[in-house]
Protein backbone atom coordinates (compact mmCIF):
# COMPACT_ATOMS: atom_id res chain seq x y z
CA UNK A 1 0.00 0.00 0.00
CA UNK A 2 1.15 3.34 -0.79
CA UNK A 3 1.85 5.84 1.82
CA UNK A 4 0.33 9.05 1.96
CA UNK A 5 1.68 11.26 -0.99
CA UNK A 6 0.18 14.70 -2.30
CA UNK A 7 -0.50 13.72 -5.34
CA UNK A 8 -3.09 10.53 -3.72
CA UNK A 9 -6.53 11.66 -3.84
CA UNK A 10 -9.62 9.95 -2.56
CA UNK A 11 -12.39 8.42 -5.18
CA UNK A 12 -14.93 10.17 -3.09
CA UNK A 13 -13.26 13.69 -4.52
CA UNK A 14 -13.95 12.59 -7.81
CA UNK A 15 -17.30 10.18 -7.68
CA UNK A 16 -20.22 10.02 -5.35
CA UNK A 17 -19.51 7.07 -3.93
CA UNK A 18 -20.08 4.91 -0.66
CA UNK A 19 -18.18 4.73 2.10
CA UNK A 20 -17.59 1.06 1.36
CA UNK A 21 -16.46 1.81 -2.19
CA UNK A 22 -13.78 4.66 -1.20
CA UNK A 23 -10.15 4.13 -1.88
CA UNK A 24 -6.96 5.98 -2.03
CA UNK A 25 -5.97 6.45 -5.86
CA UNK A 26 -2.31 7.64 -6.93
CA UNK A 27 -2.24 10.72 -9.22
CA UNK A 28 1.13 11.43 -11.33
CA UNK A 29 0.99 14.51 -12.52
CA UNK A 30 3.61 14.68 -14.71
CA UNK A 31 2.33 11.27 -16.69
CA UNK A 32 -1.40 13.34 -16.76
CA UNK A 33 0.48 16.83 -18.30
CA UNK A 34 2.21 14.54 -20.83
CA UNK A 35 -0.60 13.19 -21.54
CA UNK A 36 -2.91 16.13 -21.75
CA UNK A 37 0.11 18.06 -23.61
CA UNK A 38 0.20 15.08 -26.39
CA UNK A 39 -3.86 15.50 -27.04
CA UNK A 40 -3.58 19.07 -27.11
CA UNK A 41 -0.73 18.92 -29.72
CA UNK A 42 -2.53 15.91 -31.77
CA UNK A 43 -5.87 18.02 -31.48
CA UNK A 44 -4.11 21.41 -32.93
CA UNK A 45 -2.35 18.94 -36.18
CA UNK A 46 -5.79 17.10 -36.67
CA UNK A 47 -7.49 20.62 -36.68
CA UNK A 48 -4.84 22.10 -38.87
CA UNK A 49 -5.10 19.45 -41.53
CA UNK A 50 -9.27 20.31 -41.79
CA UNK A 51 -8.46 23.61 -42.24
CA UNK A 52 -5.87 23.11 -44.86
CA UNK A 53 -8.54 20.38 -46.48
CA UNK A 54 -11.27 22.88 -46.60
CA UNK A 55 -8.89 25.84 -48.03
CA UNK A 56 -7.63 22.79 -50.97
CA UNK A 57 -11.40 22.01 -51.87
CA UNK A 58 -12.24 26.19 -52.29
CA UNK A 59 -9.42 26.73 -54.47
CA UNK A 60 -11.59 26.86 -58.18
CA UNK A 61 -14.84 28.30 -55.67
CA UNK A 62 -15.05 32.36 -56.05
CA UNK A 63 -13.72 32.95 -52.47
CA UNK A 64 -13.01 36.42 -51.89
CA UNK A 65 -11.22 35.33 -48.57
CA UNK A 66 -8.93 32.21 -50.42
CA UNK A 67 -5.69 33.36 -51.20
CA UNK A 68 -3.77 31.40 -52.57
CA UNK A 69 -0.28 30.89 -52.16
CA UNK A 70 2.43 32.55 -53.65
CA UNK A 71 5.91 30.98 -55.15
CA UNK A 72 8.82 32.07 -53.16
CA UNK A 73 10.85 34.59 -55.00
CA UNK A 74 14.43 34.13 -55.19
CA UNK A 75 15.67 38.13 -55.25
Amino acid sequence: MRGNRESDIQLSQLFDVGDEHDCEIHFDRGDCLNSVRNDIRALAVNRCHRMLRSREERVNMLDHDYQSPSPTSSE
